[in-house]
C-alpha cells in the first residue's frame, strides 16, 4: 500500500533531518553568510579592496560549475550517500584551512576553488535528490523543510562569525565554521542517510521514478534556459545583498554586532521562505509562486538603495532573505516537474550553477561598485530591476508536461 502524505513525513523524517543539517553546514551557506562579516577584518590585515575579497565567491561559483555536474553524475550512478560523506569531509578540511593558507589573493582564490569543487557534493543538488527519492505526495513540503537548513545557517553564521573574530581572529573563524560539517553533519549523515528505504519503509515507499529527459534533451528545451536565466537574475540580487548587508550597515555607523544582527534576521526569513514555498509547491503551480517570491525583493532593494533606518533595513533584508530561502526549492522543484527524475542529478547539476554563478559574481560586483563610487545605491537599483524581470520571465515555462505533473493536480 502506498504511503499517505502524513505517513511519508512521519517515516521519512531522518532524511529530512540529515538533509537540513547537511545543507545548513555545507558549501552553499557557510561561505556566503560568513564572508560579509569577514570582509572588513581581511581588508584591514591585507589592504585588499572589498571587491577583491568578495571575488572569493566568484571562485566558489566556478568550483560549483565544475563540481555540481560531476557530483550530480556520480549521484545518479552511485547514490547520494557516498557523495555526501566524501564531500562533507573534503569541504570541512579545506574550508578550515582557508584562513591559514591565505597569504595572497592567489592562494585565497585557489583554496576557494578547490574547496568548492570537492565540496559540491554538499550542495542542495545532492540533498534534493535524496528528498525526491523518498517523498512523493509531500515532495514540495519535504524539500522545503530539508533546505530550510540554509535558513538556520543564515540566522546563526553571521553572529557566530562575528563572535569568533572578536574572541580569536578572522583566521580562527574559518576553523570554527569548518567544524560544523565535520562534527555535526558528517555523523548525522553517516547514521541517518540511506539511498533506499529499509524495513517497513521499503514496503510502503513508491517505486523509484525512472521517467525523465536526458541532459541533452533538457538543454534543448527552451524551458531549461528560461529557468536558468530567471534564477540567474534573481541570484544577482540575493547574492549581492546577503554578502554586503554587514558592511552596508557598518558604513551607516552601526557596529559589527548590530550589523550581523541585521544579517541574521534574513536567516529567519530563509527558514520561513523555504518552509512556506515547500508547503505551497504541493498546492499551486510553481511558476506563479516563483513570480510572487521574486517580486518582493525588487521593492526591498529599492528601499535599501535609499537611507532606511535600522528597522526598515531589517524588513527589507527579510524580504530578500525570503526570496533566497525559496529560490533553491523552486529551481529543484521546477527541474523535476519539467524534466523528470531519471537524470535529475545531471539536469539540476547544470541548472544550479546558473543561480550560484549570479550569487558568486554579485558580491564582487557590489564590492567593486562600492570601491568605485563609495555607495551601493546604483547597484541596488540595478538588481531591483533584475528581480522584476525574473518575476515575469519565469511564467514563460508554461504548464507542467503531463508525464511529470503531480497526479490529480492542476498543472497551470
Amino acid at each position: 500500500m502506498a504511503e499517505t502524505g502524513s505517513s511519508e513525513l512521519r517515516r521519512g523524517w531522518p532524511i529530512i533531518l540529515a538533509a537540513a543539517i547537511g545543507v545548513g553546514t555545507g558549501m552553499s551557506p557557510l561561505p556566503i553568510f560568513s564572508l560579509g562579516v569577514l570582509t572588513k577584518p581581511i581588508a584591514t590585515e591585507f589592504g585588499w579592496g572589498r571587491g577583491e575579497i568578495q571575488a572569493f565567491l566568484a571562485f566558489a561559483t566556478l568550483g560549483a560549475f565544475i563540481g555540481a555536474p560531476l557530483f550530480g553524475t556520480l549521484m545518479d550512478r552511485k547514490g547520494v550517500r557516498p557523495v555526501v560523506l566524501f564531500s562533507t569531509v573534503a569541504f570541512g578540511i579545506l574550508f578550515g584551512a582557508t584562513g591559514y593558507v591565505t597569504s595572497s589573493l592567489t592562494t585565497f582564490y585557489g583554496i576557494c576553488l578547490l574547496t568548492s569543487i570537492l565540496g559540491s557534493g554538499t550542495l542542495p543538488v545532492t540533498w534534493s535528490r535524496a528528498i525526491f527519492n523518498r517523498f512523493f505526495e509531500k515532495r514540495g513540503l519535504a524539500l522545503g523543510l530539508a533546505l530550510a537548513g540554509t535558513g538556520f545557517a543564515a540566522f546563526s553564521v553571521p553572529p557566530l562569525t562575528a563572535w569568533l573574530i572578536g574572541a580569536y581572529s578572522w583566521r580562527a573563524a574559518f576553523v570554527g565554521l569548518a567544524l560544523l560539517p565535520l562534527v555535526i553533519s558528517l555523523p548525522v549523515s553517516f547514521f541517518l542517510l540511506r539511498d533506499t528505504p529499509t524495513g517497513a519503509q521499503a514496503q510502503d515507499a513508491p517505486a523509484p521514478d525512472t521517467r525523465g529527459k536526458t541532459l541533452r534533451e533538457a538543454v534543448s528545451d527552451y524551458r531549461f534556459w528560461v529557468i536558468w536565466l530567471a534564477f540567474f537574475l534573481a541570484g544577482l540580487g540575493t547574492g549581492g545583498v546577503i554578502t554586503n548587508i554587514v558592511p552596508m550597515m557598518m558604513d551607516r555607523g552601526y557596529d559589527i554586532q548590530t550589523a550581523a544582527g541585521v544579517a541574521s534576521a534574513q536567516g529567519l526569513a530563509v527558514i520561513f521562505g523555504r518552509a512556506i514555498a515547500g508547503y505551497f509547491l504541493d498546492r499551486i503551480w510553481a511558476p506563479i509562486l516563483a513570480t510572487i517570491v521574486l517580486a518582493l525583493p525588487a521593492a526591498a532593494c529599492l528601499v535599501l538603495a535609499g537611507s532606511p533606518d535600522i528597522a526598515t533595513a531589517t524588513v527589507a533584508v527579510v524580504l530578500v532573505g525570503f526570496a533566497a530561502g525559496a529560490d533553491f526549492d523552486l529551481v529543484a522543484y521546477l527541474a523535476q516537474r519539467y524534466f523528470g527524475l531519471k537524470h535529475f542529478g545531471k539536469v539540476y547539476g547544470c541548472l544550479y550553477p546558473g543561480l550560484v554563478t549570479a550569487a558568486g559574481i554579485a558580491p564582487a560586483l557590489f564590492g567593486r561598485a562600492y570601491d568605485v563610487s563609495g555607495t551601493y545605491t546604483f547597484v541596488l537599483q540595478i538588481v531591483a530591476g533584475c528581480f522584476a524581470v525574473a518575476a515575469v520571465l519565469v511564467l514563460a515555462v508554461g504548464p507542467y508536461p503531463p508525464e511529470f505533473a503531480p497526479p490529480n493536480k492542476k498543472t497551470a
